[in-house]
């Protein structure tokens, strides 16, 4: 496969080629890039940390980032570099290239706050078939038309940009999401082991353990079990000592704390 390379002027360039090729490409660097993986998969090696990539996998570069990819003799790259001239004046280059400031933009986002798992595939399925089609058109204008059209190639390059932008935002709302999973079961776990001690709860300790406000507290909780923080210390407590009672498991009396026990529905912080 040989290398295409297509640039409009202080605006995008656009590159295939191997990714042993890639190497010697060093002009890109100065620019905000997405590289897509065209073929093969393997490993690279970003800002010290070891990745690994997969074909229509994703990576986001900013200014000065350069991944190091293994020897792969199949592995085939697909990248679009955004020119970062006038990048200190956003209102010269908006002035200068309107429809391209707004392009750039938010790439600049995108590459500023990745969420995305560098390297791999984005999870929507769709999507990802929907930005190989829209690579492929790319590559068709600049190969096969006597003249490139220049505005299927920026508006290409557009809705790949809002794609992505779209899966990082998703992908912010699920690491959200499993974070706050993870504070609520340990709020829950914290809660129960104190309770079976017979230690008495004072919330403004549980607070400050947790670094946190008795709001969020309260809806961490409450996702969780259908209970504010109060009311499940007290529903709690009260099941702990019937359970006791009884000489049964709190666990077949405490359906709140079971999969699908939540007594209200999910709230989000």
């Amino acid at each position: 496969m040989s290398v295409i390379q297509f640039n409009a002027h202080k605006k995008y360039h656009v590159l295939q080629s191997k990714t042993r090729v890639w190497e010697t490409h060093n002009d890109l660097t100065p620019h905000y890039r997405i590289i897509f993986i065209r073929s093969g998969e393997g490993h690279f090696s970003l800002d010290g940390k070891l990745w690994d990539y997969a074909e229509q996998g994703v990576i986001l570069l900013c200014p000065g980032q350069h991944p190091i990819f293994q020897e792969d003799s199949s592995a085939e790259i697909f990248i679009i570099a955004f020119d970062t001239w006038l990048s200190d004046d956003f209102l010269q280059k908006k002035e200068f290239s309107p429809d391209f400031a707004d392009i750039y933009k938010q790439a600049e986002h995108l590459c500023d706050g990745v969420r995305l798992t560098q390297g791999k595939p984005l999870q929507n399925e769709r999507d990802a078939q929907t930005i190989t089609y829209l690579i492929n058109q790319i590559l068709f204008e600049i190969t096969q038309q006597p003249t490139s059209h220049n505005k299927l190639i920026r508006g290409s390059i557009d809705l790949i940009v809002t794609i992505l932008a779209r899966n990082n935002f998703e992908s912010k709302k699920v690491e959200e999401t499993t974070s706050r999973q993870r504070l609520a079961g340990a709020i829950i776990d914290y809660l129960r082991q104190e309770l079976h001690q017979n230690k008495n709860i004072r919330v403004p300790e549980l607070l400050m353990r947790f670094n946190i406000s008795e709001d969020v507290a309260n809806l961490c909780v409450l996702n969780q079990t259908g209970m504010s923080l109060r009311n499940f210390i007290f529903k709690y407590k009260a099941d702990l000592f019937k359970s006791r009672m009884l000489k049964v498991d709190i666990s077949e009396i405490t359906s709140y704390l079971q999969p699908g026990g939540q007594q209200t529905p999910h709230l989000s912080i």
